[in-house]
């Protein structure tokens, strides 16, 4: 079911936005007097799929675009795990990390892999996270709530989270991370 658009809607997008352009999915619905203040704001509205040749509108570029910062490759074999900086007093887990994007790359965000044997550590983070569980399991437990992700697994650990991350065996995952800058406990 799409989206409901009204004048106020339309006049909200053009204040707090600064909204030109909006581009209405094919079940999107629109009001008569939102159209009417489209027009009279300078919103022009088209529609996903219009026969229309597109040149009312724009090319779809950000506002964020950061045209400077070029795209960063990593190659998969270039990633070298080294021991977690951060001693979380459980040596037995061996745990290991390479940060593989940064802010160094002038990336608002930050990506690496992890890995850990068998027994869980407590974290406590002052960012997202989001966790793609690419081998063995990966359980987290905040407060009374657990979860366990297997391969192909992803899970979203929100900003504030005091956690224990762990695993039953062994787990390698591909994390990231938002923002890029954050400070270990």
């Amino acid at each position: 079911m799409g989206q409901y658009f009204t004048g106020a809607d339309i006049r909200r997008l053009a204040k707090t936005q600064d909204c030109r352009y909006l581009l209405l999915a094919p079940d999107d619905k629109i009001t008569s007097e939102a159209m009417d203040v489209a027009r009279s704001l300078g919103i022009r509205i088209h529609r996903e799929g219009d026969p229309s040749d597109g040149r009312s509108l724009p090319p779809l570029i950000s506002r964020h675009t950061r045209p400077g910062s070029p795209i960063t490759l990593v190659k998969a074999d270039s990633v070298h795990l080294k021991p977690f900086a951060v001693d979380v007093g459980r040596p037995e887990m061996d745990i290991q990390l390479a940060d593989v994007i940064t802010g160094a790359h002038g990336s608002p965000m930050a990506a690496g892999f992890m890995t850990w044997e068998k027994g869980s550590f407590p974290w406590a983070l002052d960012y997202d996270e989001i966790d793609f569980v690419i081998d063995g399991q990966l359980e987290i437990r905040k407060g009374s709530q657990m979860v366990t992700g297997n391969p192909g697994d992803v899970i979203h650990i929100p900003r504030g989270s005091e956690i224990f991350f762990g695993s039953p065996s062994f787990a390698r995952v591909f994390y990231v991370t938002f923002p890029a800058e954050w400070e270990p406990q």
